[in-house]
């Protein structure tokens, strides 16, 4: 090897991660009605009823037509066993909707607001940020810092210098990781003053692979 002369063949690949914190601007919630009959027809009417209810409440406190999606809508046979036979209950119609809260203020005053005309489930509620993309591109300039000085450190442990400019560079994945709550909550869990709800944050990280030349000092 002579000393300042380039070559492809002399390399260090290294692997750089990058990490952002980002505070949440909005979040999504599954809340709904859970009508149980023996008639179906009557489970489902009444079920219409109060998802209609639900609907036109949250519209009433500024949650918008199009901010409320069906995610779900399931028409389920109960049955029991007894003596290893088995005993039909009724039917069970389940519809849930999808919420999106803008203002994260909001977030348990929705929920309450839903339970209140009827809802009597409520089940993940996830926090999101309505433009991730500065975020994930900020997430990927740390990542390939880190894989720099990841490849420096290679270099120097071995008395060798790296070529700052990398002769490859490839993206291995970005990890979101988002606040999250289970919920399944009845109307009797929402009793009181407003259901407090604390955002966390969401976590952004970019993984990468570089590769770079080297010579000895």
């Amino acid at each position: 090897m002579r000393s300042g002369n380039l070559n492809t063949n002399y390399t260090i690949k290294a692997t750089g991660k990058g990490e952002v914190s980002v505070k949440p601007d909005q979040s999504f919630v599954l809340l709904g009605s859970v009508v149980e009959n023996m008639k179906v027809q009557t489970a489902q009417t009444e079920n219409a009823i109060i998802s209609n209810k639900i609907i036109e409440a949250l519209k009433g406190i500024g949650i918008k037509q199009d901010e409320i999606e069906t995610n779900s809508y399931t028409i389920d046979r109960i049955v029991d066993y007894q003596d290893s036979q088995q005993i039909f209950k009724g039917y069970r119609v389940s519809h849930m909707f999808k919420v999106i809260v803008k203002d994260l203020a909001n977030v348990g005053k929705v929920i309450d607001v839903a339970v209140e005309n009827g809802a009597n489930e409520v089940r993940n509620l996830t926090f999101e940020v309505s433009n991730p993309e500065p975020y994930y591109g900020e997430a990927l300039q740390k990542a390939t810092l880190n894989a720099k000085m990841n490849a420096e450190n290679i270099a120097k442990s071995l008395g060798l210098s790296i070529n700052n400019i990398p002769i490859w560079l490839a993206e291995e994945g970005i990890q979101v990781v988002r606040p999250m709550s289970s919920l399944t909550m009845t109307a009797a869990a929402f009793s009181g003053p407003t259901t407090p709800i604390q955002e966390g944050q969401i976590k952004i990280t970019a993984s990468v692979q570089a590769m770079f030349n080297y010579v000895s000092y």
